[in-house]
């Protein structure tokens, strides 16, 4: 099914793609800079290797955009709520220097991963903190009431800012 479906909702978004209609220069900057960035990095070859042959293809894509907002942010704490090795290798890859948990700690977070909505991960967010979730079209409406203030829609994963020196907007990326 997803083999029928994945191309009707590329077409479907395709106005969408390479930050067209975005007037934020965070957020253009963030689309054409990080999210498409097509430029191999140093550990995608190594980190390939871990990964099944199942996960090669569609998965690979989500854990290298993982791992360049990883890059791109360089948190000091990572939360990764999920049961996959491989997010948090990709994660840790990314940023060296972070400390990565796989439970709720009691301090606050500057990079979250999620595999489902959990409204306990929200008291430690702060304005600097950047929440990931994946499965985001069967998660929509708890993405979409977070508190935060740019969101962006790349149907497999939400991405959301809380930073309240930008204006409120949600973008739809054609990912």
């Amino acid at each position: 099914m997803n083999r029928l479906t994945n191309p009707i909702i590329w077409l479907y978004r395709i106005r969408h793609r390479c930050g067209y209609g975005v007037h934020s220069p965070y957020a253009f900057r963030f689309i054409t800079d990080v999210i498409y960035e097509k430029t191999p990095y140093y550990a995608y070859s190594e980190l390939a290797k871990n990964l099944s042959l199942k996960d090669r293809f569609r998965i690979r894509r989500i854990l290298q955009l993982v791992f360049r907002i990883s890059n791109w942010r360089q948190p000091n704490s990572i939360l990764c709520l999920t049961t996959s090795d491989n997010v948090i290798r990709y994660l840790r890859e990314g940023c060296k220097m972070a400390i990565i948990t796989t439970t709720i700690p009691k301090e606050q977070i500057d990079l979250l991963w999620l595999d489902e909505p959990n409204n306990e991960v929200l008291t430690h967010l702060h304005v600097y903190s950047v929440l990931l979730l994946d499965n985001l079209n069967k998660n929509k409406d708890w993405f979409m009431s977070l508190p935060s203030v740019v969101t962006f829609d790349l149907y497999d994963i939400g991405i959301a800012f809380f930073d309240t020196k930008y204006n409120k907007q949600h973008y739809i990326v054609n990912f």
